[in-house]
């Protein structure tokens, strides 16, 4: 399997900032030597993962995975529900809404939408967010298992701003209290002026299968906002449950 974990490094280092990546560059990133990168490429390149820019030698990814997506999509139309979730929430609270769904190491972007005016908080769509710097991974952290959060506490935290929580205590703190009023709540602990609340939502299986936060300029935030703001997103939880799993753990039963 060490080949394939290889591969997938590799695969890691495409994003929106690097979407075409030279042979010594991946090398360079991925730790390998540059024969052992070469023969990942070729083998990629043979079943259409990645891609050789002719003009310019550099690799990018490549069709293959259009394919996927289309059976993934077709499977489980994740995108396609979160993306009315946040469109009809984005226009509820007037702020930037996005999904989140768990990988490795954070919270990785499903769908975004931004509100049409002018004070908004822009989003990186192809970042990936650790779990203990934002309020979409201690949301994921307060609700998942106790097994995952055990395993996700002893990754590497490292601090995005100077009021990112690092120590271990201060964020079971933090987790207690997010499960004890039901959402996350985080300011300045990504992006300094930035703001946000987050909710889980559950598909099947006994961690969260992602979470929506709505993100807010800090100095508009206060606490009847954000009580407001929780509020539209246990609506917005129980829409995205209801179109995924036909039922949601927040429907009030009549």
């Amino acid at each position: 399997m060490k080949t394939v974990d290889k591969a997938m490094t590799l695969l890691r280092q495409f994003s929106l900032e690097h979407l075409e990546i030279g042979l010594n560059d991946l090398a360079r990133a991925t730790g390998e030597d540059k024969a052992v990168t070469r023969r990942l490429l070729l083998s990629l390149i043979k079943h259409g993962f990645i891609e050789q820019n002719p003009e310019n030698r550099k690799y990018r990814l490549g069709h293959g995975f259009l394919s996927l997506a289309r059976l993934r999509e077709a499977t489980v139309p994740m995108v396609k529900a979160t993306q009315v979730v946040t469109q009809w929430l984005s226009a509820q609270a007037s702020e930037t809404v996005h999904v989140g769904i768990p990988g490795e190491t954070g919270m990785s972007t499903a769908s975004f939408t931004l509100p049409p005016r002018g004070n908004v908080i822009n989003f990186r769509p192809a970042e990936t967010y650790p779990f203990h710097s934002s309020s979409s991974g201690l949301a994921f952290l307060s609700f998942c298992s106790a097994d995952t959060r055990e395993r996700l506490l002893n990754l590497k935290r490292e601090k995005l701003t100077r009021f990112t929580v690092t120590d271990r205590d201060a964020l079971l703190t933090l987790i207690a209290q997010t499960r004890g009023r039901g959402y996350a709540f985080s300011s300045n602990t990504v992006d300094e002026g930035v703001a946000s609340v987050a909710m889980p939502y559950f598909a099947d299986g006994k961690d969260p299968a992602g979470t929506i936060a709505i993100a807010v300029p800090d100095h508009l935030i206060d606490e009847p906002r954000r009580e407001e703001l929780a509020a539209l997103l246990g609506t917005a939880i129980e829409k995205l449950e209801i179109a995924l799993t036909g039922h949601s753990r927040l429907s009030t039963p009549r």
